[in-house]
């Protein structure tokens, strides 16, 4: 009788450490970022890739159009979702330690222009309009950067957009909004003049301050590789977006590396 009650007691101690550890483990898997991909008639849309930025992972939605992005770590979170056919949707949220937050993604269908080349009649890509972007991007010399491509860099205020370009450094600089990273051409005249939506950037054409705003954008570091119909903007000091800070004046024709920023599609 004491050697039963001896096993049977050392069994329940068996069975609530194990219960113990599980309920530890359990506890310690990190948060959920779920959610629900639908189209604008609100059918839901399998296969969707969804990415949860600075974690980049990634998942599919099922047939239901259901996602679920686990193990991740308290934390700010850009997550991405994107279908062919769609315009990309990006939702900011915050995760707590081992929480869970859930997400509606109602995607709109990607109009057919954006993917269209458009070759005006004298040979020359439409510099107003975002169908220019694809046409220089098939015939350019520049670096041409869609916002999936964006987002795949993991870029969130607007210099992150030029890590990695060659013929750029980005260096953290004093706004009034803090610290936030600036683009420098490093060859030729060190300077960088910027349009947006294929017009000069100004108080009432400003250059964004976030990369999600972003629809593509064009980048050409030298100005030798600016294309025709915008040659006349490496030349303007009035559209510069940066030059170094360490250098010495520049001459008023003094020519300049180009971004293209577009956040419009007409």
């Amino acid at each position: 009788m004491l050697t039963r009650a001896l096993f049977c007691a050392a069994l329940t101690v068996t069975t609530a450490l194990a219960t113990s550890s599980l309920a530890a483990q359990d506890k310690g898997q990190g948060g959920t970022i779920s959610g629900t991909v639908f189209d604008e008639s609100g059918r839901p849309l399998a296969g969707a890739e969804v990415v949860a930025y600075p974690a980049t992972t990634r998942v599919r939605t099922d047939s239901a159009g259901h996602f679920a992005i686990t193990h991740l770590d308290d934390g700010f979170y850009r997550v991405r979702a994107r279908h062919i056919g769609y315009l990309a949707l990006e939702i900011s949220t915050d995760l707590s330690k081992d929480g869970h937050v859930d997400l509606k993604f109602e995607l709109q269908t990607r109009p057919a222009m954006l993917d269209s080349v458009v070759v005006l009649a004298n040979g020359k890509c439409p510099a107003l309009h975002y169908g220019g972007f694809n046409c220089r991007k098939r015939f350019g010399k520049g670096v041409y950067l869609t916002d999936d491509d964006i987002a795949d860099k993991g870029a969130v205020d607007i210099g992150d957009v030029f890590a990695d370009v060659d013929g750029f450094r980005v260096v953290p600089t004093a706004t009034p909004f803090g610290r936030k990273p600036f683009p420098y051409a490093v060859h030729g005249n060190r300077c960088l003049n910027a349009l947006v939506n294929g017009k000069p950037s100004s108080l009432a054409n400003q250059i964004p301050r976030y990369a999600n705003e972003l629809i593509g954008v064009e980048i050409y570091a030298s100005p030798n590789e600016v294309p025709e119909e915008y040659q006349e903007y490496i030349y303007t000091p009035r559209i510069r977006q940066t030059s170094d800070p360490n250098g010495a004046p520049l001459a008023a024709n003094a020519r300049c590396s180009l971004v293209v920023y577009w956040t419009s599609f007409n």
